[in-house]
C-alpha cells in the first residue's frame, strides 16, 4: 500500500472515530459506549498497515477527542483504557502462545490503565468520583469487577469484529486502498 493510501486510511478511521467519540453529546450513558466502538476501528489499521500506523491513528484519535469532546471522562476512556486494547490485544496475540498468561497480563494491564484513568479524570479533568466514596470500599471493588466483566466483553467483541472484517471486509478494503 503506497504511503498516500496509508494516510488517507488513517485519516479516515480517525474521522469515524472521532465522529462515533462525538455522539458521547447526546445522551450521558454514551460516555461509556462510544469509546469502545471507537477504539475497534483500529483493528482495520492494525490489519491493513500495521502497529506503528495503528499507533500514530490511535495518538490523532487520542489528541482530537482530548481537544474537541465536551466530555472528558469519554477522552479519557478512549485513551486510557478502549483505545489503545485493540493494538495492543492483536500484538500480544502475535507473540504470546500462553492463553493464561495472556489472559493475566490483559488483565493487569487492564486494571493498571483503569487505575490510572481514574485518577487523571479525578484530578485533572475534576470529575467527581464521590459516589464510590460514599458505598465505600464495596462500590469502588464493584465498579472493577463491572470494568473487568467489560474487559472481557470487549476482547470477545475485538475478536468477533476481527474475524469478520477478515473474512468479509478486508478484500473491499484492500480494493479501495491499493
Amino acid at each position: 500500500m503506497r504511503e498516500s493510501s496509508k494516510s488517507a486510511l488513517g485519516g479516515i478511521i480517525a474521522a469515524l472515530a472521532v465522529s462515533i467519540m462525538l455522539i458521547t453529546y447526546i445522551s450521558p450513558f454514551l460516555v461509556y459506549t462510544a469509546p469502545p466502538f471507537a477504539g475497534i476501528l483500529l483493528i482495520i489499521i492494525v490489519a491493513e498497515i500495521g502497529y506503528k500506523w495503528a499507533i500514530g491513528t490511535y495518538t490523532a484519535i487520542s489528541l482530537l477527542s482530548l481537544f474537541l469532546i465536551a466530555d472528558k471522562e469519554a477522552a479519557v476512556f478512549f485513551v486510557m483504557l478502549f483505545g489503545y486494547y485493540p493494538i495492543l490485544r492483536e500484538f500480544l496475540y502475535s507473540k504470546l502462545k500462553n492463553k493464561i498468561v495472556l489472559t493475566l497480563l490483559k488483565i493487569f494491564i487492564f486494571n493498571l490503565s483503569l487505575f490510572v484513568s481514574i485518577c487523571i479524570s479525578n484530578y485533572v479533568f475534576g470529575i467527581d468520583y464521590s459516589e464510590f466514596s460514599s458505598g465505600g470500599l464495596i462500590m469502588v471493588l464493584l465498579f472493577a469487577l463491572a470494568m473487568n466483566a467489560i474487559l472481557f466483553l470487549y476482547d470477545f467483541l475485538i475478536a468477533k469484529v476481527s474475524l469478520l472484517y477478515k473474512s468479509s471486509l478486508q478484500k473491499k478494503i484492500r480494493k479501495l486502498f491499493k
